[in-house]
Parts: structure tokens; sequence; C-alpha cells
């Protein structure tokens, strides 16, 4: 083979290699970053303040190894690794020299390298590593020294911490994550306890999966996305478990990528998640018209986890489905389907599909995974979940803005109370639920500013709310929204204990019908097309609220006429986003400002609150505080969940932008 101008094929290598450093180098300097290795001592000045631990040989993978220790002649390599210097240089010359030594007999002695933050900067070898770069190696070995860090609680630090646990168990270092918890949920989906060492079969198997995996992923073009390698194989492992057979080189392994492609897509979308907050949209334009066939008969199922005589969540999910089968008629037919384990549902949706379903609405967050795990395997079904912010592309979700109506209830709670105690019990500790015992509270305080909202947990262990509320002559409680058809008890809502018994006051309603209505009429119009290709590698998540009817408020003849003036007053303001629960001056527990004068929360903010206001007096509890039939939900959704969003990547549609 000829080199032309270069006498070698090491010559011909260091050339190529030169050429993509140079590229490196001018994109870094374009980008207004440090074009050369970066040097250790330099990021972390107080290193040797830190704890360090000796590893031993190591094998290290190449892609993370990513600077130098110290400062030497980091001008010499761009960074990347690769090159920079001329070909006539002495530095050239061993370059090449290494070159053709490596591609004989193989790389002869192991670099030496610190670890800090599962990062890796080569004290010794930086030839070497330049050179293996430059040939497509995966791996070399070297003796490295962990530098530990100390704890700051920020996300990257959080997320090295479980690293740390991680490695102590398994001794892995080339799987890395964006998110914390990441690793919590590796153990889980590959079927080991944490703290539980892996056997060296285990070891052997699961690296030959994750790197079959990376090699089909890459291939695929997933290196160009921003995401780690280890965030799409968490999402490949949720959707197709953990088998090592899986992972063999094959035409099925490519077409299980390539249904994922969009659900890697929304991970590493800058904003992965679009917060759709109003109905507009529900007529479609005048393309849409022209290029949306007519739909087929809507074939819809719900599939609840429980029933609807025994969960008042689950009856008002009927009574949405009941609505739909009004107003839609003969244009839609209807099942539901009552009791559906987790571990069933996708063997439930699936036989729903194969009965003709082509939309399915799963009502609870529990059932996220099985539905979907049936989107990916049928694309061509419209399958939803009711939740707030599930990162899923495949998946739509739909909740409502519950936190609204509670404001209303929070002001009517606080004119009827005469000893300035009110009790309110919440059910999980999930993302929304601080949203509504915080809107509560302040409409609480708007009408009694010296009120104190004494809040209980229905489903914290060995918790008995109403002895709380009694230390405290509570006698204002809000309770849950509504109580099941076979719940004889009137303990729901807002209502006063008297001592002749209960006095319902009023209580929230949450019109799931009408947002079902909603998004049946997207479909039928072609505006769920639309909806995805405005949106495109996001996530879609519907928010309704007040503003589309799907939120409102009920209460009794028996309130005073001035507390029934005040609530329509307070529901009309709310419902045309004059008056917005979540703007002023706010103040949490803990004495930080929340919101300043004259500004309004924004949905991500409101969305991801885990604190609680000033008037509450109360705690969010922990997943280890909850009743064993409440940890699935909360390990969910939860706010200190392991599959917790990131609520910084939304982009939402505000219903009230045009500044009313």
């Amino acid at each position: 083979m000829s080199y032309g101008a270069y006498g070698s094929a090491d010559e011909y290598a260091y050339a190529r290699a030169k050429k993509l450093g140079a590229k490196a180098y001018h994109a870094a300097l374009q980008r207004g970053e440090n074009p050369y290795l970066p040097v250790l001592e330099e990021l972390v000045p107080d290193q040797l303040s830190l704890p360090h631990v000796n590893l031993g040989l190591v094998t290290i993978p190449i892609e993370r190894l990513v600077g130098t220790g110290t400062k030497g002649r980091t001008n010499a390599f761009a960074c990347n690794f690769m090159p920079l210097l001329d070909e006539s240089s002495e530095f050239a010359g061993k370059w090449i020299a290494l070159h053709s030594s490596v591609v004989q007999d193989g790389v002869r002695q192991p670099v030496k390298a610190l670890e800090y933050m599962n990062q890796f900067y080569v004290l010794e070898g930086n030839k070497r590593v330049s050179v293996l770069k430059s040939l497509g190696s995966l791996m070399i070995e070297g003796e490295v020294t962990r530098i530990i860090p100390k704890r700051t609680g920020e996300k990257e630090n959080n997320i090295y911490f479980e690293f740390l646990d991680f490695y102590k168990d398994t001794k892995i270092n080339y799987i890395w994550f964006s998110e914390e918890g990441s690793f919590a949920r590796l153990y889980e989906l590959v079927g080991k306890t944490p703290g539980e060492p892996w056997s060296s079969e285990e070891l052997v198997d699961f690296q030959a999966a994750y790197l079959r995996f990376s090699n089909a992923y890459n291939l695929a073009g997933g290196d160009l996305l921003k995401i780690t390698t280890g965030d799409a194989f968490l999402i490949f492992l949720q959707v197709y478990g953990y088998e090592k057979d899986l992972f063999l080189v094959s035409s099925e392994l490519r077409e299980k990528l390539s249904r994922l492609r969009n659900e890697f897509r929304a991970k590493a979308h800058e904003e992965s998640y679009s917060l759709l907050m109003n109905t507009e949209g529900q007529k479609p334009g005048l393309i849409s018209q022209i290029i949306h066939a007519a739909p087929q008969k809507m074939r819809v199922a719900f599939v609840n986890n429980r029933s609807p005589q025994t969960s008042g969540w689950t009856y008002w999910h009927e009574l949405g489905k009941n609505r739909v089968e009004t107003v839609f008629g003969d244009k839609v037919e209807t099942r539901m389907v009552s009791n559906v384990a987790p571990e069933k549902c996708e063997e439930v949706i699936g036989e729903l599909i194969e009965q003709g379903t082509n939309i399915v609405f799963t009502t609870s967050p529990v059932l996220l995974d099985g539905a979907m795990k049936t989107a990916i395997k049928y694309p061509d079904v419209k399958v939803l979940n009711c939740s707030l912010l599930p990162s899923y592309h495949a998946v739509r979700s739909y909740y409502l803005r519950m936190y609204e109506a509670k404001f209303i209830i929070g002001a009517i709670a606080g004119a009827v109370c005469d000893n300035n105690a009110i009790g309110y019990i919440a059910d999980y500790p999930v993302y929304g639920t601080p949203a509504s015992i915080n809107a509560f509270a302040l409409g609480a305080k708007m009408t009694n500013p010296r009120v104190k909202v004494y809040l209980e947990w229905s489903t914290v262990k060995d918790v008995d709310p109403m002895e709380a509320f009694a230390a405290h002559d509570v006698r204002v409680i809000s309770n849950r929204d509504i109580s099941a058809p076979s719940h004889q008890s009137m303990e729901f809502g807002l209502y006063l204990q008297k001592p002749g018994g209960t006095q319902n006051l009023a209580m929230p309603v949450w019109n799931w019908g009408r947002l079902y209505e909603d998004l049946l009429r997207r479909v039928q119009n072609g505006v769920w097309r639309t909806d995805a290709i405005q949106n495109g590698a996001q996530a879609l998540n519907y928010w309704w609220g007040m503003d589309a009817n799907a939120i409102d408020v009920f209460y009794s003849h028996k309130l005073d006429s001035g507390t029934r003036r005040l609530a329509d007053l307070l529901r009309d303001q709310v419902r045309s986003g004059r008056l917005r629960p979540f703007a002023e001056t706010i103040v949490s527990q803990d004495g930080t400002l929340r919101c300043s004068s004259g500004k309004a929360m924004t949905p991500a903010e409101i969305i991801s609150m885990d604190w609680l206001c000033d008037n509450v007096v109360g705690t969010i509890p922990a997943l280890e505080d909850m009743k064993p039939e409440a940890a699935p939900f909360v390990e969910i959704q939860g706010i200190h969940s392991i599959k917790a969003p990131d609520t910084s990547e939304i982009c939402w549609t505000d219903p009230f932008s045009d500044g009313e």
C-alpha cells in the first residue's frame, strides 16, 4: 500500500492523528474552551488534601481518560489526546515509534493515572493513551490512585458517591449515568441487591452484554446523542429486561434499538419534557385537515390498578369514561379493566390491543412501566399514562393541575376556621402533592393570616392523623378528595368536625372526562399528530387545569353567603389566569424566599416542589416511612424517588401567556 508523501503506515497514522488533533483544537477555541488536555492539579487545586486510595492495576475505559495529572507538555496534545506538534519534531518521532511498537507487540506496560469523579488523568503514558485512542482501542491497563472529593450535594457529586458504592460491589468503572438514582435502578433491573458482591461469572456476563450493546448503539449513531451509553442501556433494560442472550449482535438487537430511537432522543433532548397546559390546538390547521385521513372508530381501553368500587381515584376515572361514551356516542367503543397489578399491565394491554383496542389510558403511575413496554411493542397504538412528567416519548402522560382547586378550598378553610388551626391529610409524597399542600396553605393564609395548617399523611406507618389533630384542637380538616362508593365515611374533601357529626363544606372536582374528551378529539382531528411534530423528540405531557374546566370546586349550601361569594370570585379569577396561586411573596418553612413580590413561579418550579410553606406544620416523609402498600407508587413518582424527573428541562405552553 502506498502512503504518498508519508514513508510508512506509522508516519501516516501520525499525520492523520494530528489532523484530528487540529480539528478538536480549533473546535474548542470556537466554543471558548481550553483546546489542550485538562490538567487535574488545575481543576482540583486542593487534591493533595483529599483522601487518596490506591486501586492497584485497573482496566481503564479509554473514553474516560480525559486529561493529564500535572501540567507538563500539555501543548503537545489537543483536548482529545491527539498530537499537535509538527511531524519533524522529536515528539512526533517518539509517537511514531510507539505506534509501530503498539501495532506489532501491543502495550507493554500500564500507564499511571489519577481517578477523580470516575474520570482519569494520566501521570505517565500520555503518548500511549494518544496512540491507543488513535487506534480506536476501548481499554488500557493502568496503575490508578483514586482521589475522593468532598461531599457537596451537587448532582454530579451525588452520582459519583452512588458510583463508589456500586464500585465496591462490582469493580466496574466503564458504565456511567447522567441522573441520580441510576445505579440503584441498574441493580434493580439486573436483579442484584446493593452491598452484594458480584461473582466473576456475573461480571463477565454483564461486561459482555454492555459492550455488545454499546457497540450496536454507537454504530446506530448513539454516540452522537448527548446522553451517556449507560443512560441508553438503562432505557433498554427497562423495556426488554436483562438477559445476556438479548445482547448478541444480531438483526434482532438492531431492531430493538431502532424501536427505542425516540426514547434515546427524548432523553438527550435539551428540553426533555414538553408540558402542554391548555386546550389550544384542538382545531386542526388547514394542512392537517387536508392530509389527515378520517380516523377509524376509536376503540378505547381504560386500565386501572384498583377498582372504582374500592378506590375514589379510580371512581373519578370511571366517571371520565362515562363522559367519553356520552359525548362520542357510537364513534367510540370503550372498555375498562380494573385491579391490574403492575407486573401484569403489559400482558393485559397486549391482550386488549390484540382484540382491536387502538387507544389505551392507564390511570395510575404504577402502570407506567407496562404502558411504556407495550407502546414500544405496538408503535401504532396510542398509549397514555396518568402521571406527572414521565420522560418517555412512546407514552404520553396526562394529569390535572389539582393545586388550583386546593388553593380555593384552602381559602374557604381559612374563612370558616375559628381557632387558627386547620388539618390537612395528604396521601403520597409524590411530585405534585407539595404543590397541592402549599396552594391550600396559601389560600388559607389569604383569608386568615394567622392560620396554621397541620399536615399529616395517611400512608405513613404508625401514625393516626386524627390523634395528632386532636392535640391541636383541629376541627376543620381537608381529607381525601372523594370517597369510593364502598366507603360509608363522610370524611372527604373539606369538612368541619362538630359534636353532632361531620359537616362537609367543599370538595375538589377532578373532571377526567373533560381531559379524556380533549385528548380523543386531538386524535380524531389530527392534532395528536401535530403535537408530536411540533414537539419533536420531547416527551409530551398534558397538564390541564381550571381554564380547561378539567378542575373545579363544589361547596356546600351550608356555607355562609359571604364565603360562597368569595369562592365564586376566586374560581373566576383562577380560571381566567388573573389570579395565580403561586405568585407574589412565598416563604418556605426554613425561611427561604421561594417567590418574590411581582413574580410568579414557573410550572417547573411548581411541579418540582420539595418544600412546604411557612404556615405548614409538618414534614414530607421519606420512602422508608411509608406503609408497604404505598411504597411502589412513591418509588415511581416520589419526590425522593430514583426516577424523579429533572424538571430543569421542561418546555411548556403557558395557558395565560398573553399576560392576563
